[in-house]
């Protein structure tokens, strides 16, 4: 279900390097030791069906008897059983690529769990590193204090960024990556976008000729927030809120640096209560 929201108001209150190969097959580690490097096919409660590669004989083990897989996505499913024989193996009835497209595809990313991509921060018509830096932080930290309210685990800055310089990010290509591509890379169920505009104006636009002096000695501020969550689903936001917010400083009383005041952080704050108030991580 997507939730779409605008509020408009007035408030006063990535090291990047080239990519790494992974593996094709997926890893089966067993209790008593084995590594099986094998194709899985099927995971249910009962049993893990898999084939050897260039194998058309679907082999099974029973979860009891596995510590963890670790597929070729990279994603890692943990068992942690007491045996690890290989207990069934049976013929395929048709060849082994028949027999995958047959069989349901496992998730390549991990469930109940989201990641914030770093966030596009930009002063003045320029991306501003430090801010976006700081600002993801502190999304993640605003995420992450909520998120196990609603069974959901925040992915940290460091695993994040780790994993998009593995798949061969830079800045470019974050901002021009679709939100299943990002799944691919940071192995995530939910994708969190968020982006920061900040624009700083002399006077105000709405005075005329007889308050000319007063509206000199007056800065504005315009901000605009955009937050947005895609879920499993990606052609569709699960969640989306425009914001923004227009803030005047009297420089003859005030601070005249409004862009380093760091009010950005309630306005993200406040959004980030809009998006687990509207339950968009509850089935």
């Amino acid at each position: 279900m997507r939730n779409v929201f605008i509020v408009s108001g007035l408030l006063f209150c990535v090291y990047l390097f080239p990519q790494q190969g992974t593996s094709k097959n997926d890893i089966i580690f067993t209790t008593n030791g084995q590594l099986l490097q094998v194709k899985v096919t099927k995971v249910t409660d009962g049993a893990i069906s898999f084939v050897y590669p260039g194998e058309a004989v679907v082999n099974e083990i029973t979860p009891a008897k596995l510590e963890k897989i670790v597929f070729a996505s990279g994603r890692t499913q943990n068992f942690g059983g007491n045996s690890g024989e290989v207990i069934i193996a049976k013929e395929n009835p048709g060849d082994a690529s028949a027999f995958m497209e047959q069989t349901p595809m496992v998730p390549t990313y991990e469930e109940n769990q989201v990641s914030i991509v770093p966030l596009d921060f930009k002063r003045n018509g320029k991306y501003d590193k430090t801010l976006a830096n700081k600002a993801t932080e502190y999304v993640i930290g605003l995420m992450s204090g909520k998120a196990n309210t609603q069974g959901v685990e925040v992915l940290e800055m460091g695993k994040a960024i780790e994993r998009l310089v593995d798949s061969g990010f830079n800045y470019g290509k974050l901002r021009q990556s679709s939100p299943e591509q990002l799944r691919d890379a940071l192995k995530t169920e939910y994708i969190l976008f968020v982006s920061i505009k900040e624009d700083e104006k002399n006077g105000n636009p709405e005075s005329d000729l007889m308050t000319q002096e007063v509206s000199n000695e007056n800065t504005q501020l315009e901000r605009i927030i955009n937050i947005r969550l895609y879920g499993a689903d990606s052609e569709v936001e699960s969640f989306e809120m425009d914001f923004s917010e227009n803030v005047f400083l009297n420089k003859s009383s005030d601070s005249p640096n409004l862009l380093a005041s760091g009010k950005w952080k309630s306005s993200l704050r406040y959004l980030t209560e809009q998006l687990f108030t509207s339950n968009v991580f509850v089935d």
